[in-house]
C-alpha cells in the first residue's frame, strides 16, 4: 500500500523524467503571436514556453500604452531538454524544500510503513495543503514534450523515429496525455524488458538530437 507521501514527485533521474508520460502533470499556456522559429528559439535559450504579449487599446483620447509581456508558465520554474541530473536537483530544490516546511520529507520516502499514520508524512491534511502551498514551485516538463505544446506531437513522433533508428524495437508514441507530457511508450503490450531498458537509455540522446534540428 503507498502512503500519501508517493503522490508527491521526487526529482526523477533523466531517463524517467524524459521518456514517456508517465511522470508529472503540467498546465501552461502556449503563445498564438509568436512564429513556430520564434517559439523554438526562445524555447532553446530559455526552456521556457513563449511568452504572450497582451495589447491594451485606450478609449479615445489617451495614449497607447505598450505591450505587456506575460509569463504563460505563471512564475513556475520549468525543465529544458538538455538538463542534467544535477541541473534537475537544483531545480525542484525550492520546490522539495517548501514540501519539508510544510510538514511533507520526500527524503523519507520508502522509509515509513505503507499505511498513513501519525507521522508528518503520512498525514493526508498536510499533504493536501502541501501540494497547494508548493505547486506554484513544482517545475513544468520541458516545453517540447509539453502536452500543451502544440508541436509536441510531432516532436514526440520524430524521437520515436530516432529510437527506432537507433534499434528499439517495440517503442510508439502514447496517446495518453493525462500526464501533462507527450512522449514515446516502450515495451508494447508484452512490456519488452530489452525495448524499455534500451529506450529509456537512448531518450536523452534522440531528445536533444530532435531538438537540435
Amino acid at each position: 500500500m503507498n502512503t500519501v507521501l508517493d503522490s508527491f514527485p521526487a526529482p526523477p533521474p533523466r531517463s524517467l523524467l524524459n521518456w514517456a508520460p508517465l511522470v508529472l502533470l503540467a498546465v501552461v499556456a502556449t503563445g498564438c503571436s509568436s512564429s513556430k522559429a520564434d517559439a523554438q528559439a526562445q524555447t532553446h535559450d530559455t526552456g521556457k514556453a513563449p511568452e504572450i504579449a497582451t495589447l491594451t487599446t485606450p478609449p479615445p483620447g489617451k495614449t497607447t500604452t505598450k505591450a505587456t509581456p506575460k509569463d504563460p508558465d505563471a512564475g513556475r520554474p520549468r525543465e529544458r531538454i538538455d538538463m542534467t541530473d544535477a541541473d534537475r536537483k537544483r531545480l525542484y530544490a525550492p520546490y522539495l524544500s517548501c514540501l519539508k516546511d510544510n510538514g511533507i520529507d520526500t527524503s523519507k520516502r520508502g522509509q515509513e510503513p505503507g499505511v498513513l499514520g501519525s507521522g508528518p508524512t503520512t498525514d493526508p491534511k498536510k499533504a493536501k495543503n502541501a501540494g497547494k502551498v508548493c505547486e506554484p514551485k513544482l517545475p513544468l516538463p520541458a516545453w517540447e514534450i509539453d502536452a500543451n505544446n502544440p508541436d509536441a506531437l510531432d516532436f514526440g513522433r520524430k524521437v520515436v523515429q530516432c529510437l527506432k533508428d537507433k534499434g528499439v524495437k517495440y517503442v510508439e508514441l502514447s496517446t495518453d496525455t493525462s500526464s501533462g507530457i507527450v512522449g514515446p511508450a516502450l515495451g508494447g503490450p508484452q512490456n519488452d524488458m530489452q525495448s524499455i531498458t534500451k529506450g529509456m537509455d537512448l531518450m536523452p540522446e534522440c531528445q536533444r538530437e530532435v531538438a537540435g534540428k
